[in-house]
């Protein structure tokens, strides 16, 4: 009677292990990017390198239906039973394929409008090239589709090929972008490095695919479709916005001065969240897989185990070493150490975004997301981008007539970014008992 939990759970680590040892990998590629990009030999000035951050988050928020996309496809194939729903997931993934591709259009027609009405949008977040932004855009659609991709990997549970798609991206980013310092570019070179990285990846996802019968399709419901896709696109959608809105907002309102010491704070958090996400994209399909076939699973007290007691192990570390990741990513330029201070609180904020990520993923799994849970999450996102605005005076107050400097992070600056990430913290939990007690609901309902 032991052995079968024991298999499964050895079995949910192993695919865990690998995917957090992929994403991992990929990481450190992804993390050295920011090495590179912000050395004082050969890389960006600090102004540059804010804006590369930051339209790292612009990609983020363009690609808020990657999400979605990625969770509704791990869902659909993990759901497959039958030729017939196979050839179904192959005519979706081919009409989501196309849509990608007019939008990209679409977009780059409204961004030139846009541009020619409002000559001086891109001066709003301090960009000198125009083309950095439509380089943005490009990643954030192909991020779209790689996701569906991996989507589609991940509900195959085909973690192997899901975890090289991911280590790929990340060497096939830093290389490129190392290549772009060395030549001396600047964030546009960087942006561009990016894209090249993506392509690389999106090539090895869509040939580790190539045995789907692109050929053989079958009609789907599109209305029914769209219905379940919702969920499954806001849940994690408010996830992301939740973990970018910040920065923008700091690029956007925040002198150039100090904008840029708020860079290495949120690249921390992407780190952190880059670690401890692989065993909710382990969860999932599991799940889901357990719930269309009637069986229990303990992949989520398995992931939310190994998520907590992680992510608590990462801000005990962080509150009596707070520096220690920006000595690492940041060795050969001390400037962005001042920001040390400011970690513990970010991950300390961060922490409960986690730990409410797997509770949703567990949600969508088993298609208890509905329209009001929805609704709450949309407007607790709205929220905090209304409480930001809200605030931004007053943050500006709080720094007031002091002199700026770019190599001196001062102690005004340093507490406006400190009440920025309070709100981004408290809005966090808001999200976090929510999804508490749309659990606890669920409990409640299966045992009735």
């Amino acid at each position: 009677m032991t052995d079968a939990p024991t298999e499964s759970k050895a079995t949910f680590f192993r695919q865990s292990g690998w995917v957090a040892l992929a994403t991992v990998l990929g990481g450190i590629f992804l993390t050295a990017v920011h090495v590179v990009a912000s050395s004082k030999n050969g890389g960006m000035t600090e102004a540059e390198y804010s804006i590369f951050v930051t339209l790292l988050r612009v990609q983020l928020l363009i690609s808020i239906p990657a999400a979605g996309l990625q969770t509704m496809f791990a869902h659909q194939t993990a759901a497959v039973s039958s030729d017939s729903e196979r050839r179904q997931l192959t005519a979706t993934l081919s009409r989501v394929v196309a849509t990608i591709a007019i939008l990209w259009f679409i977009l780059l027609t409204l961004l030139a409008i846009i541009q020619s009405i409002n000559p001086g949008i891109y001066k709003q977040w301090n960009i000198k090239e125009p083309t950095a932004l439509l380089l943005t855009l490009t990643i954030g659609l192909g991020f779209i589709l790689l996701s569906a991709l991996r989507g589609v990997l991940t509900g195959q549970q085909n973690f192997w090929g899901l975890g090289w798609t991911i280590m790929i991206e990340g060497a096939g980013r830093f290389i490129a972008v190392a290549v772009a310092m060395t030549l001396g570019y600047q964030a546009t070179g960087g942006i561009a490095g990016v894209l090249i990285g993506l392509l690389i990846s999106l090539t090895l996802a869509i040939w580790w695919l190539r045995d789907l019968p692109w050929q053989n399709r079958e009609p789907v419901e599109w209305s029914l479709w769209l219905k379940r896709t919702l969920p499954l696109a806001i849940g994690p959608g408010v996830m992301v916005f939740m973990f970018s809105a910040d920065v923008i907002f700091v690029q956007t309102c925040f002198a150039n001065e100090q904008a840029h010491f708020y860079m290495p704070v949120a690249t921390v958090g992407m780190a952190i969240f880059m670690f401890l996400t692989p065993m909710a994209i382990v969860m999932f399909p599991k799940l889901v897989n357990s719930n269309a076939l009637g069986k229990k699973s303990q992949a989520l007290k398995l992931a939310l185990t190994g998520t907590a007691t992680l992510g608590g192990l990462t801000v005990l570390i962080l509150l009596l070493v707070p520096k220690l990741p920006l000595w690492v990513l940041y060795y050969n330029n001390s400037l962005y150490w001042q920001s040390g201070s400011l970690v513990p609180f970010y991950i300390g904020a961060l922490y409960p975004l986690l730990l409410a990520n797997l509770l949703i993923s567990n949600l969508l799994a088993k298609e208890r997301l509905g329209a009001w849970p929805c609704t709450i999450l949309i407007i607790t996102a709205v929220g905090y981008a209304g409480t930001l605005i809200w605030q931004q005076p007053k943050l500006l107050n709080m720094i007031g007539n002091v002199t700026l400097t770019k190599d001196l992070l001062t102690p005004e600056t340093q507490a406006a970014f400190l009440r920025i990430i309070q709100i981004f913290g408290g809005f966090n939990l808001i999200i976090l008992a929510l999804s508490v007690g749309l659990t606890w609901r669920y409990i409640k309902s299966q045992k009735t």
